[in-house]
């Protein structure tokens, strides 16, 4: 996929202190109003993603990475954090811009990588930062195999958990969220629980956007499809359910109605009465015109 209009990543870059939900410390009142703001950004720019965070005065070589990547140069960013990283491996905060520059790029499989450091970092300084889940979460979608939708699908309802708990703090973070967990459950095939998905996104855009803007018409159609499908393979299931049980039936009464009853026939005819059919074995399989 693209980056989202204007090169803003899908992952979204992080950068302290200013970086989205974090575990470890309790929000300030100072704190949760800067991170208000950012999420009013957030609907203002019409987008599904965060905008990048200014990176602290004192950090002129991050905020030139940040300000390359709003910019869609992923592949000069990623060359920078690539330096960066050398001088400093442990560096969560690099590790996971990198991650961003490289899901951008379509390296996923090193994206995972980079998330997954920058993800133990953050939990060995208990300073867990929930846009790493997201972007995690993100490219394990991306690689589309079993498994890591399984692993994306968990983090996606992690992360949701974590921004509903925070209300209207977390409406940004939780749209978002419905939007990656649909697109994960869409990628599973399993239309019913995408449905579901779609509808909360709906819901949340068309507030956010407007019932007109291009970006809930997309939503309400990927819903429209969902359903769709959530029919056809509701049907579907119903089809081969029958046919199961209608290929043993066919052959029971088949055996029961045999001249030389089989064993297997005598328990069709038993378990038959049982529900209360009433088999007769010497009445005509015909009727006399």
């Amino acid at each position: 996929k693209p980056p989202v209009p204007g090169g803003v990543p899908r992952c979204g870059p992080w950068l302290p202190p200013a970086g989205g939900m974090t575990a470890a410390e309790p929000e300030t009142e100072d704190k949760a109003d800067e991170k208000a703001n950012v999420e009013a950004e957030v609907v203002e720019s019409n987008t599904t993603e965060p905008k990048v965070v200014e990176a602290p005065e004192e950090d002129d070589n991050v905020s030139a990475v940040l300000k390359l990547m709003s910019g869609g140069h992923f592949e000069a960013a990623r060359k920078e954090l690539m330096k960066m990283l050398k001088e400093n491996p442990n560096d969560a905060v690099v590790l996971h811009n990198l991650g961003v520059a490289l899901t951008e790029e379509g390296r996923y499989q090193e994206a995972e990588e980079k998330f997954l450091q920058a993800w133990e970092l953050q939990k060995k300084a208990n300073k867990v930062n929930y846009a790493t889940m997201f972007g995690l979460a993100t490219v394990l979608t991306e690689q589309g195999e079993s498994g890591k939708l399984l692993q994306a699908e968990a983090l996606f309802h992690d992360f949701l958990e974590k921004a509903i708990s925070q209300e209207e703090k977390g409406i940004a973070e939780t749209y978002r969220g419905f939007i990656g967990l649909a697109d994960n459950l869409e990628r599973q095939k399993r239309w019913m629980e995408a449905t579901h998905a779609w509808q909360q996104a709906v819901e949340m855009a068309t507030p956010m956007f407007g019932a007109s803007h291009e970006r809930t018409i997309e939503h309400q159609l990927r819903l429209k499809r969902a359903e769709r499908l959530s029919r056809w393979q509701r049907n579907m299931r119903m089809g081969i359910w029958a046919l199961t049980l209608a290929v043993p039936l066919g052959f029971g009464w088949t055996w029961y109605r045999s001249a030389e009853q089989t064993a297997f026939g005598q328990a069709f005819g038993v378990i038959a009465s049982s529900f209360g059919f009433g088999l007769n074995r010497s009445q005509p399989v015909t009727a006399e015109l």
